[in-house]
């Protein structure tokens, strides 16, 4: 823009006298005809038109004002991942509209009212999961996606936590609180899917589609509620798909990874037998239409990662099996057999996993194999062990060998009975517990 243009633009604005807000920026802008560097320091909108102020000139000390459509003209080079968020903001019309129509601290407040409750009742039922290293992890790649706050006026800061759900999910809430999933983190291979799928939830975020949608339900007279809220629209979908490509796209990492993590999603939905989770009005909404956008030709797999979320996998693998996903449940703890990470604990239950899932008696002993895998080679296994190579022996009808591995299971659970009776404090649960495991095994014997 040429001087004369601005300097006309400045007067028409002190002539005025409208009184604006601003938003703060850290922008920097390269002109692509004359080559003129301008640093932008806030965005205005005077004369109800939407416009840029530059930082004042080194020399002059003047400030320009660009109206928005004039930035077309200029490069604006995101310098972190802060910069990179304000550009979209900027670009997608937030701070015009912020600037238009105000904050709504009003009914932000009521939003993060909501959360604040979720946050409460998940606590009180010990919904979340709770591992220091693993939360270290995941909030160091947050970090690298969004700043820990807003650099303009609306509230929220950037947390997180983890909830304990095999199913897979992921979003922010209004008060800037990602919760994701254990079946989210287990449903990746690698730190970077979780990255891309940050990126993907934090752009709801930063992009008010929580107030927008807290708006259009007020219009449609439904009360909002933090399920409604956190429910977006396949264009909102789209829309945050596109700030993920940005933000990994500054990190120079192949965009791709958005498609692999949604397909990856998608295949444990299947495994799960959940279907919805895909579809239009799913937790991600027209997931393989938005994968097929951009073509995965990568297969995106961390040992490092798989190692690292070892007892996710067992916890989720234990949460699978007693709620009857026991394709799942075995699928997962292969993975840590892969990886190197496995458990006896993981072996019985696997074990069982596969004598849920056999049709036949190679089936069967292939599960014995697997739990044989622990009773043949521990000093003392635990009687879960043994109590699973029984009934499997039963199973195959040879009652002589699982007479043996009842009468191992019987001294187990006379040894764990007396270690939990030296110990101080009150184990009469676990006692009675094994107690009952002992009147199991009588019964079993006379069957």
């Amino acid at each position: 823009m040429k001087k004369t243009a601005i300097l006309l633009i400045i007067m028409l604005l002190s002539a005025s006298g409208e009184a604006s807000g601003q938003i703060p920026v850290s922008l920097k802008g390269t002109n692509r005809t004359t080559g003129e560097v301008i640093t932008i320091n806030s965005v205005i909108r005077p004369l109800g038109r939407l416009a840029v102020q530059t930082a004042p000139d080194s020399v002059t000390g003047i400030i320009e004002t660009i109206l928005y459509p004039e930035l077309r003209k200029y490069d604006i080079v995101p310098t972190d991942i802060e910069s990179l968020w304000q550009v979209k903001m900027l670009g997608s019309q937030i701070y015009d509209g912020l600037l238009k129509s105000g904050y709504s601290y009003d009914l932000r407040y009521a939003m993060e009212e909501m959360m604040r409750e979720f946050i409460s009742r998940a606590d009180q039922n010990n919904s979340f999961y709770i591992d220091s290293y693993l939360e270290a992890r995941l909030y160091g790649l947050l970090r690298m996606v969004y700043p820990v706050r807003n650099s303009d006026k609306r509230p929220g800061i950037l947390s997180l936590r983890i909830l304990s759900d095999i199913v897979p999910d992921a979003w922010v809430g209004p008060d800037g609180t990602m919760v994701i999933t254990t079946g989210m983190i287990t449903a990746v291979n690698s730190e970077a899917e979780l990255m891309a799928l940050m990126a993907q939830e934090v752009a709801h975020f930063a992009l008010d589609h929580h107030l927008s949608n807290y708006n259009n339900l007020l219009l449609t007279g439904k009360e909002p509620a933090l399920g409604n809220l956190i429910r977006y629209t396949t264009k909102q979908e789209l829309v945050a798909d596109l700030c993920a490509v940005s933000v990994l796209k500054f990190y120079r990492i192949d965009p791709a990874i958005l498609a692999s993590m949604l397909r990856k999603v998608l295949a444990a939905g299947e495994l799960m037998g959940n279907y919805y989770l895909g579809s239009t009005n799913g937790f991600f909404p027209d997931a393989a239409t938005r994968a097929a956008s951009y073509p995965d030709t990568v297969v995106w797999f961390s040992g490092e990662y798989e190692k690292m979320i070892a007892p996710v996998i067992s916890y989720n693998a234990f949460s699978a099996y007693n709620q009857s996903q026991y394709l799942l449940c075995r699928r997962l703890l292969e993975r840590n057999i892969a990886s190197g990470a496995v458990s006896p604990d993981d072996l019985v239950l696997l074990s069982q996993a596969m004598m849920k899932l056999s049709g036949s008696d190679q089936e069967d002993e292939n599960a014995l194999a697997v739990v044989r895998s622990v009773t043949g080679t521990m000093e003392e296994p635990s009687p879960g062990a043994y109590k699973q190579e029984a009934l499997l022996l039963l199973r195959l009808g040879r009652r002589a060998e699982a007479g043996k591995a009842l009468d191992r299971c019987d001294e187990a659970l006379d040894r764990e009975a007396q270690k939990y009776r030296a110990m101080t404090g009150d184990w009469s649960q676990m006692l009675s517990y094994l107690a009952s495991e002992k009147e199991w095994v009588d019964r079993t014997r006379k069957r």
